[in-house]
């Protein structure tokens, strides 16, 4: 009797079925990861635009309104015109000691310009102060800011979320 020894392993319809699946759980939770990425930038943006809202708050109380102050309108870390006299928004608040440092949005852009503009804005008017950003999870639409001050800020920049500084 001739005793055969049998082989062992994986058949080549077996590892392709493996890798398959690994392949789809991969392309998952890359999926998966990219729109938790966008929600954590989202809840910063809004959690920066509270702790503006609120710096203005006490800016107002101590100072009056930041606009009469030379803290000029558009985006948050530049002189609006560059040309001064007004200075930027966050070295107002700076100066006065109500926040520690700029605050810039997760992007890192400080201005930028189209519809997927990510990076804080402000306006003042009669109507208050305003501050907007672009939420990545939110959908954009040309009414987003039409009840504020700066009513094209959707349409210029993609501004898809406000807070209104009382």
């Amino acid at each position: 009797m001739i005793l055969r020894k049998q082989q062992t392993g994986f058949t080549i319809v077996e590892l392709l079925i493996v890798i398959v699946v690994i392949a789809i759980l991969a392309a998952i939770s890359i999926v998966a990861y990219n729109g938790i990425q966008k929600r954590a930038r989202d809840t910063t943006r809004k959690s920066d635009l509270a702790s503006i809202a609120k710096a203005v708050q006490l800016y107002g109380v101590d100072n009056g309104t930041i606009a009469s102050n030379g803290c000029g309108n558009g985006w948050l870390p530049t002189d609006p015109d560059g040309a001064g006299p007004n200075k930027s928004f966050n070295a107002c608040l700076i100066d006065g000691k109500y926040i520690t440092s700029a605050l810039v949005d997760p992007s890192g852009l400080g201005s930028c310009s189209g519809l997927s503009c990510h990076a804080y804005m402000h306006y003042s008017c009669s109507q208050g102060t305003f501050l907007y950003a672009n939420l990545e999870t939110a959908p954009q639409t040309s009414t987003d800011t039409d009840a504020t001050c700066a009513s094209t800020y959707d349409t210029g920049y993609g501004m898809n979320y406000v807070v209104k500084v009382n």
